[in-house]
């Protein structure tokens, strides 16, 4: 094969994987809310606000530890039930090794002020939430990971999958395809799959109204940084997200939880946003009040 056909039959296989992310999108959300929050701790909050950089998680120390295996066996258990003969071979071994798929996660959520994320991310002390604009997150060209509204309906769920699985047939049954195709198709499964599954939840969460921003080293074009922290489940992975205005986050505004003296918060958040260029974000404060 010389380099004009291998370019051509990557160029095929690039427009149909496009064609198939535009029509999952479809199924999930075309857009997403304008303004879309990040619950925080403060030690969290310093580290994103001097370094311009949203942290996003490995997969394997989210804050559920359930959350993910129960989107790992639903897509398993969907995906083996559902095989058409045609594509078992390369789907199986896709399903077989998803899981290996290196993945950080960024969480954020439609709804401010909402008490079930203040208990989840702010930890022992104050929790903040911030509010950033989903038009400077995202692009076009893959500069940024990808932002996912997550799935609380198990319709959807299925029909996110279900469409896969079509349109894996369709290619397998209108194109000729060798080692190359057979190597990019199973790639492009093992990222769709972990996207997924990193993106379902139980519809007992829905009033989070989740959004995740995932990024797979070895299917982006990105190169970030893995770094390390201390965390809730010891030693955690995680990358630091830069968006369109390098070195700064798109902040619309910042709320605090609920906390002992709101007022001393508000003024010592405002002189630290002031520092770091900050002079346009609203700050105000929860309205759920403390409890004791």
């Amino acid at each position: 094969m010389d380099d004009t056909e291998y370019g051509s039959r990557f160029a095929t296989m690039d427009r149909w994987s496009e064609s198939v992310r535009q029509g999952l999108a479809k199924l999930i959300a075309e857009n997403p809310a304008k303004v879309i929050y990040h619950y925080t701790d403060v030690r969290a909050l310093i580290g994103m606000i001097t370094s311009g950089r949203i942290w996003a998680t490995h997969v394997s120390r989210l804050n559920d530890a359930m959350e993910y295996k129960i989107g790992v066996s639903f897509v398993t258990d969907f995906i083996r039930a559902n095989l058409q003969r045609t594509s078992i071979p390369i789907i199986d071994k896709a399903i077989s090794e998803f899981r290996s798929v290196d993945t950080f996660i960024a969480c954020y959520s439609a709804a401010a002020d909402v008490l079930s994320q203040w208990r989840a991310y702010s930890g022992t002390g104050t929790g903040y939430c911030i509010g950033l604009k989903t038009s400077e997150m995202a692009t076009i060209d893959g500069r940024m990971p990808l932002l996912e509204k997550v799935i609380y309906s198990k319709t959807t769920a299925e029909s996110v999958l279900s469409l896969l699985l079509v349109r894996v047939d369709q290619f397998l049954g209108d194109h000729e395809f060798g080692d190359v195709e057979v190597g990019y198709l199973i790639g492009m499964l093992e990222g769709t799959f972990n996207n997924v599954a990193c993106i379902i939840k139980h519809s007992t969460f829905a009033e989070e109204k989740e959004y995740r921003q995932i990024y797979q080293p070895a299917r982006s074009a990105l190169s970030l940084d893995r770094k390390c922290r201390t965390g809730r489940f010891g030693l955690t992975p995680y990358v630091e997200i830069e968006f369109l205005q390098k070195g700064k986050l798109p902040i619309q505004s910042i709320m605090i939880g609920p906390c002992r003296d709101p007022d001393s918060e508000v003024r010592s958040l405002r002189l630290m946003l002031a520092e770091h260029g900050y002079s346009d974000v609203e700050v105000f404060t929860s309205g759920i009040p403390l409890r004791v």
